[in-house]
């Protein structure tokens, strides 16, 4: 059940599903693995810029049914969440869904009532148009594109190969959670919510 007690004044906070509380890429990486002929060698960057082949074989993968139900749990992205809860945020699950692939969001969701069952669940085809004041998110690009709508939000990124540029990239509002630095998330949150009591909306 949710916190009754958690008033609609609590400032908002959005956590992305996929490389943040679940493990899609490594999913991906995994199957990919499998689908590889005998002369082919792994690259890379075949999950984040795959050439033509590599990316119809990421969409075969991802439109299997049941890959999105049956993805595993990150521990860095429930640290996070875990404390969004301590610290009383108004927390729901913010996730993209493919526009490809309709059964995914319902995979999404039977994935959430699973592992985060007290959360709500916003599926989107665009996190831009989510207002918030933190986001949770591990690609740089969705990030960006939240705070155009959100300027004066705070984006945490939990650690992945991808991400290592996000504070140089967006600056003063992100910051990169690898595991060791609960002390500085947890005080960035902390001036979230003073904000947000002497500003409310």
């Amino acid at each position: 059940m949710r916190d009754q007690n958690l008033g609609l004044d609590a400032p908002v906070a959005l956590v992305d599903m996929d490389g943040v509380l679940c493990d899609c890429s490594g999913a991906i990486a995994k199957e990919l693995a499998l689908l590889r002929g005998p002369s082919e060698k792994f690259e890379e960057d075949e999950l984040l810029e795959p050439p033509a082949h590599i990316a119809a074989r990421r969409r075969l993968i991802m439109s299997t049914p049941g890959f999105w139900r049956n993805l595993q749990p990150l521990q860095l992205g429930f640290e996070v969440l875990d404390l969004l809860k301590e610290l009383g945020f108004n927390t729901y699950v913010l996730t993209k869904g493919p526009r490809d692939h309709s059964v995914a969001w319902m995979e999404k969701v039977d994935w959430c009532r699973q592992h985060v069952p007290d959360l709500p669940i916003v599926v989107t085809e665009d996190k831009g148009i989510v207002r918030g004041s933190v986001l949770v998110e591990d690609w740089i690009p969705y990030a960006s594109q939240w705070l155009r709508g959100c300027p004066d939000g705070l984006v945490i990124a939990p650690a992945q190969p991808w991400n290592a540029s996000i504070e140089t990239s967006l600056g003063a509002k992100a910051i990169r959670y690898d595991g060791s630095n609960i002390t500085p998330i947890r005080e960035r949150l902390d001036k979230v919510k003073q904000h947000h009591s002497q500003n409310p909306k």
